[in-house]
């Protein structure tokens, strides 16, 4: 049965589209070197790591968000993610400057982050904000970000965030665009 999808994905029919017109679909490869190449354009362009954009394309594609309604709230946790990355950062700041420079920053980090993980893991008790691992990426990408050598984002909490979250949130207009390229049905993008 997996053989039969995988001829299926190969193949990639023409798809009849909302106005019942044909209309022949990518291949998978094509596709996503497609937008793989625009990705590392746009980050050119706008002078930021890109890497996020990718992060964001592979927590849909993991997250099975070929269902409508899981997307938003990958979006939302993938954000969220991001903001809690940005406060364990400030608190981490905050700490070292109050215990001084004698403490190594790691036990610091370490405090944080023991107050700040199961914080991010109970608000993915909610049903809006169910995907807690899109909150880890979101937080990882964070960080990614906020230690990048781009000069006008490294080393800057807000910047970090704001990058962050944009790359992300693409990431995910990739994924819709990447499936639309591709003609692949809604059943077959979980």
């Amino acid at each position: 049965m997996s053989t039969d999808l995988n001829v299926r994905e190969q193949q990639a029919p023409p798809m009849e589209g909302r106005a019942g017109r044909f209309r022949l679909a990518l291949p998978p490869e094509i596709a996503a070197t497609l937008l793989a190449v625009s990705t590392v354009a746009l980050g050119a362009l706008l002078g930021v790591p890109t890497y996020g954009i990718f992060l964001g394309w592979a927590a849909a594609g993991l997250a099975g968000t070929g269902r409508p309604a899981r997307l938003p709230v990958l979006a939302r946790c993938l954000a969220i993610g991001a903001v809690f990355g940005a406060g364990t950062l400030a608190a981490t700041s905050a700490l070292e400057s109050v215990l001084g420079p004698d403490l190594p920053q790691w036990v610091c980090a370490a405090a944080v982050l023991a107050v700040a993980n199961p914080l991010m893991i109970m608000v993915g008790r909610a049903p809006a904000l169910s995907s807690v691992p899109g909150m880890f990426i979101g937080f990882s990408t964070l960080f990614a970000v906020f230690l990048s050598t781009t000069a006008a984002i490294s080393g800057n909490i807000l910047a970090a965030l704001l990058v962050t979250v944009s790359m992300n949130l693409t990431g995910l207009v990739f994924y819709v665009i990447y499936n639309r390229l591709t003609g692949r049905p809604r059943a077959e993008r979980a």
